[in-house]
């Protein structure tokens, strides 16, 4: 698996990486300021076809149409509560290896599957979502876009946790009334049985049509309201809703509407997200005021908005194969590194150096550095770093090359045995913690969707522990057992406390 490596560096002279969000099969995810919109964070989604290991022209040229194909549905479906691409380009990382990549906006809040997992959403919640949601599926069903991937992890929130936005068309599909071509493609558990990934050669003769995206809307809000994905129902409708849910005055019209969603056959489903959203709203009436006069006024509902679209802000990429482009003469601009230096003191900052204190040195390579500007010597119009800094065979300065920067070889040593030691304390202290105490057993949390983990045996909730998480039994005191989380079953929830005790009855050992 061979990563980009592009942390602390600048892409094509304008998007400077911060860090990796993230890893697909194909993709990786990082997080960059682009210093051309007042050093905004944007997304850099970038094509790595090396990241499964070397592969073939013809997947190379797959993924590659593929990349393409996200950058036309994006454009297609310019939508409030569709995430925006902001531009693209074809680039190289430090070592030199090409890649395509998107901008794309960036969401500060996070995902719906990691608010869900804190806070399960009530019925007044998950309207307030889901019609945004609904109404950006209903923009993209109108432009013939079918996402094909609608699940928690792909729709963002704003950093207020306000506005929810669709990601991720990664796998769309632009299609027409009479196209017939079917893909297995989706996530597991929310992709509907006509293109689920492990569906039969016969499911897959279903026609594709606007409710396979309705299909994973409706397992996606059974996550979102329960605090679990549906794995019972992978490949099959949604039957049973946890019962404290089934007890509210709206519990059978929400399971009715999600088994209906839900049908194996397409044509048992709702046909578009205008009649899924109807049925939805419809449960909105349980929430009105009882107080309201006129009857018929509770059956009032909101409708989809689906003629909002926002302004196309960059012009469509063209991809192409990196082999072909490289028979064709084009050579992408390589990343640069970061290397911010202090600033020498009592030095004047002459007139003409960048505001940001940075300049290139060149290096005679495909990639340059960043260093500060009082550090770089003026010969005529060129930009050069000082040429008595003498170079490793692995492209290092040596020692006085490092003097000559500013950069203290002491300081360097200082760091190395700081950090030395660090690492020595920490494998002390794993090794204490491993073996100081005795280990009664190893399970995990079964048998209910949350667990309360307590200060002390029926002392105050300080963690709710999901279905599936893993557990380091250390004691047994009538029936409660004192415990440490050793692994969570997806991310692991803000201020988590780690330790605790919870019933035993619900601690299932391995």
């Amino acid at each position: 698996m061979r990563q980009l490596v592009l942390e602390n560096s600048i892409v094509d002279d304008r998007y400077e990486v911060i860090r990796c969000l993230g890893r697909g099969s194909y993709a990786e995810i990082f997080l960059a300021h682009d210093s051309t919109r007042r050093d905004e964070s944007v997304i850099i989604k970038a094509l790595n076809t090396s990241l499964q290991g070397t592969i073939d022209a013809e997947l190379e040229r797959t993924l590659v149409e593929n990349f393409q194909n996200e950058a036309v549905a994006l454009d297609k479906v310019r939508h409030p509560n569709i995430i925006r691409r902001l531009g693209h380009g074809t680039a190289a990382d430090l070592n030199g290896v090409p890649f395509h990549y998107l901008v794309l906006e960036y969401m500060p809040g996070g995902d719906l599957l990691n608010l869900c997992r804190r806070r399960r959403l009530d019925l007044e919640d998950a309207l307030f979502y889901f019609q945004q949601v609904a109404e950006a599926l209903a923009c993209a069903h109108n432009q013939q876009v079918i996402h094909r991937d609608i699940k928690p992890n792909n729709l963002l929130l704003s950093a207020d946790r306000r506005t929810v936005k669709i990601a991720d068309f990664g796998v769309a599909k632009i299609t027409t009334d009479d196209s017939d071509e079917i893909t297995r493609v989706g996530t597991n558990v929310y992709a509907p049985p006509e293109h689920h990934p492990d569906s039969s050669t016969d499911t897959l003769n279903q026609k594709l049509t606007p409710s396979a995206d309705v299909y994973s809307l409706a397992k996606t809000i059974y996550t979102a309201m329960t605090g679990r994905a549906p794995r019972q129902f992978s490949r099959l409708p949604i039957t049973e809703i946890p019962e404290e849910m089934m007890e509210r005055p709206w519990g059978a019209g929400l399971l009715a509407m999600l088994r209906k969603a839900t049908a194996n056959q397409v044509a048992d489903r709702y046909e578009s997200v205008h009649l899924f959203w109807e049925e939805f709203a419809r449960l909105n009436h349980f929430l009105e005021s009882a107080s309201v006069a006129d009857p018929e006024a509770t059956l009032v509902r909101s409708r989809l908005k689906t003629d909002v679209t926002v302004d196309q802000t960059t012009a469509q990429p063209s991809f192409q194969a990196y082999a072909a482009a490289q028979q064709s003469g084009s050579r992408p601009h390589s990343a640069r590194i970061i290397v911010e230096l202090p600033q020498r003191a009592g030095h004047a900052q002459s007139h003409n150096a960048p505001t940001r204190e940075t300049a290139v040195i060149s290096n005679g390579n495909a990639a340059g550095v960043v260093v500060a500007p009082e550090v770089v010597a003026q010969q005529g119009n060129k930009t050069v770093a000082d040429s008595s800094a003498k170079k490793t065979p692995f492209g290092r300065t040596d020692r006085n090359a490092l003097e000559r920067l500013g950069i203290k070889t002491e300081w360097l040593r200082v760091v190395f045995i700081v950090l030395l030691v660090a690492a020595l304390m920490g494998i002390a202290a794993s090794t204490y913690f491993h073996f100081a105490e005795p280990v009664f057993s190893e399970g995990q949390i079964g048998d209910a969707p949350n667990v309360n983990m307590r200060s002390e045996p029926g002392g105050n909730v300080i963690t709710v522990l999901p279905e599936g998480t893993r557990l380091r039994v250390y004691e047994e005191r009538n029936g409660w057992s004192r415990v440490r989380v050793v692994e969570w079953p997806g991310a692991q929830p803000a201020n988590a406390s780690l330790e605790g005790w919870v019933n035993s009855r619900f601690v299932k050992s391995d």
